[in-house]
């Protein structure tokens, strides 16, 4: 249960890309700046309230060590396909909201497709963040803009990877984005900081 004074939700879109499956993200990616970035927003979100993120592998360990040190597990929201339930790391499983969705069939991407769905159809979100990534990370931020429309939505492009050419794509159409804004999400690096100022909009 969230306490009454934390009640904002956040989204966290992250993963480090693999330089095997995607090496178009990779060549961009910041692997220390992901990090960085993930812990910032964990850190952030969880002294304001809730954060939601799909469970990647790389990242579960991450949030865990943030919510760990707050002792805010039970602020942590994370989403796990059932077709992965055999490979997702232990981390994964110490938290104690993991919500399970259904498998569909035996296809990967349209189980990770009712995974995302789920996790961001849920609402009451104050903001999301995306870090770093693959496709999934762009497929997420589409969801998201297509449902919440009005809610603001962070790539930190200086994480490269999916986020940069996110923002990239899209930093002259989201209205909550200012020019400034944009320059923050691309150049600066100390994530804390950058994320507080983000969330004085």
């Amino acid at each position: 249960m969230v306490p009454a004074s934390l009640t904002s939700r956040y989204l966290l879109s992250a993963s480090i890309p693999d330089p095997r499956r995607a090496p178009m993200y990779y060549k961009t990616a910041d692997l220390t700046a992901i990090r960085e970035a993930v812990t910032a927003v964990s850190t952030v979100a969880l002294k304001r309230g809730e954060l939601v993120f799909g469970g990647h592998p790389a990242i579960s360990p991450l949030v865990l060590i943030v919510a760990s040190a707050l002792d805010a597990t039970d602020r942590v929201r994370i989403y796990q396909s059932e077709h992965f339930r055999d490979q997702i790391p232990p981390e994964s499983t110490a938290f104690r909201r993991l919500v399970w969705t259904p498998r569909v069939g035996t296809d990967r991407q349209a189980s990770l497709r009712e995974m995302r769905e789920t996790m961001i159809g849920g609402g009451g979100f104050a903001a999301a963040f995306f870090i770093g990534g693959m496709e999934g990370v762009e497929e997420e931020f589409a969801l998201f803009r297509e449902r919440w429309p009005n809610v603001p939505a962070f790539p930190i492009a200086s994480t490269g990877a999916a986020a940069r050419r996110l923002l990239d794509r899209w930093a002259s159409s989201l209205s909550f984005l200012s020019t400034e804004r944009v320059r923050q999400l691309r150049d600066d690096v100390v994530y804390a900081a950058l994320v507080e100022r983000l969330l004085e909009l």
